[in-house]
């Protein structure tokens, strides 16, 4: 009998997943909540580091893979952290990098560009509109999914790629429900024109920016340009898969601004002025900015965070990505890890399929790979976040010297660089 495997979910991380499984000759089929490609926001940059590009590479069919490349903008190759008058703290990464790297390098990427890729060719493995409720085992060792809509998929292996939310989580791992940071962002979106780009660091248009303020607050600001320099604004900041921009971060928590319930119901020019108040007397170039940012990119999100748990017993369900290990963004490695997990279990799932290694062996192993890779990424975002949204005054001393130190260290400095392409 055939092996065949169900995903719940057509994210970032179920969708590559589905490529490597295709492209190995695993039958797959991706199950949907969506109705459309469209149907949900998917407009803000994602940064693919070069691990994140192997994986890919692995999964994707080389045509692909070349309109993932041909789509992404100018390659983030460094990571800077300033104060709130954006003087420089350090910089780690290559400010000024030899040469783009076709696979062994880093990605700039609109998420509907990569979306759009990613659903590219799976016209007959993703159903869309099938929103997953639960999952029942069936006799002789299969899995079978069932949609709201009252239909059910069989397979044997279903994999939940279903988002920070997974019900199929809810139902496999029950003990590791995800929490509330009590931390969230305001974002925004800024054409790079050659007016906007003179409000801020040059280092921050050859990577990204953590600006460290007092009172508890933080920015991270990232530019994504494609391979010519706009003089001119897009019509479309939203919508627009070539936009040249900066994007802007506030992050904070809640009880620095106010109730969560009145913040999150705020309009997009009522939450761009709260973000402009929480940073007041920081660099004016910031401010400046956030003034120009497109209303209508301008938005709430809430950070949740996974619950690390001990091994658990494999079985002939798994989750990759967000469903397993979501984070705050404050790694920059959410979209990375769903990446590699898709790499990971394609390999163990293409060993099951050649009849070369047992299910259950498979599904543990690949847990077990991931559970090592993820688990510390998740305490590695928190910790940051940790660092970005304190309001001690020592600790945020501390943290500007241990920086201006380590940027003066060579090789400490070294080390910290070359952890980025891990």
């Amino acid at each position: 009998m055939t092996f065949t495997v169900a995903i719940a979910g057509g994210g970032i991380g179920g969708l590559t997943l589905a490529h490597g499984l295709r492209g190995a000759g695993v039958p797959v089929t991706v199950f949907e909540r969506d109705h459309t490609e469209r149907e949900r926001l998917q407009g803000y940059r994602i940064h693919i580091s070069p691990k994140g590009c192997r994986a890919l590479h692995e999964c994707l069919p080389g045509h692909l893979y070349r309109a993932f490349a041909d789509s992404s903008g100018k390659p983030n190759t460094s990571l800077g952290f300033y104060d709130e008058d954006l003087r420089r703290l350090l910089v780690i990464g290559e400010e000024n990098p030899a040469g783009e790297q076709y696979v062994d390098g880093y990605r700039s990427v609109n998420r509907m560009a990569l979306r759009k890729v990613l659903l590219a060719d799976l016209d007959d493995v993703v159903v869309f509109g099938k929103r997953f409720t639960r999952y029942e085992d069936l006799p002789g060792g299969r899995v079978r999914a069932h949609f709201d809509d009252g239909t059910h998929g069989d397979a044997d292996l279903l994999v939940g790629a279903d988002g920070a939310g997974s019900r199929v989580r809810e139902q496999r791992l029950p003990h590791a429900p995800r929490v509330d940071t009590g931390a969230f962002t305001i974002s925004g979106k800024v054409a790079l024109t050659d007016e906007t780009r003179t409000l801020l660091p040059r280092q921050m248009f050859a990577g990204s920016g953590m600006v460290f303020g007092p009172d508890g607050k933080s920015m991270f600001l990232a530019a994504h340009e494609f391979r010519g320099e706009r003089a001119s604004a897009p019509a479309d900041l939203l919508w627009d898969e070539t936009a040249d921009y900066i994007m802007w971060n506030m992050v904070t928590t809640w009880d620095k601004v106010g109730e969560r319930a009145s913040v999150t119901s705020l309009g997009p020019e009522a939450l761009r002025d709260l973000a402009m108040e929480a940073v007041a007397g920081w660099h004016g170039g910031l401010r400046e900015l956030m003034r120009r940012s497109d209303l209508g990119t301008v938005m709430v999100y809430p950070f949740t965070a996974a619950t690390p748990v001990a091994a658990w017993k494999p079985s002939n369900v798994t989750l990759l990505g967000d469903a397993v290990h979501c984070m705050p963004p404050t790694a920059g490695a959410g979209a990375n890890t769903a990446i590699l997990d898709a790499g990971v279990l394609r390999r163990r799932i293409t060993a099951v399929a050649r009849g070369e290694s047992e299910l259950l062996a498979a599904v543990g192993a690949y847990e077990e790979e991931m559970r090592g890779y993820a688990y510390p990424t998740v305490r590695r975002a928190l910790r940051n976040l940790r660092s970005g949204v304190s309001d001690s005054p020592f600790a945020r001393a501390m943290t500007r010297t241990v920086f201006r130190t380590i940027d003066r260290v060579g090789p400490i400095k070294r080390k910290m660089s070359a952890a980025m392409t891990r």
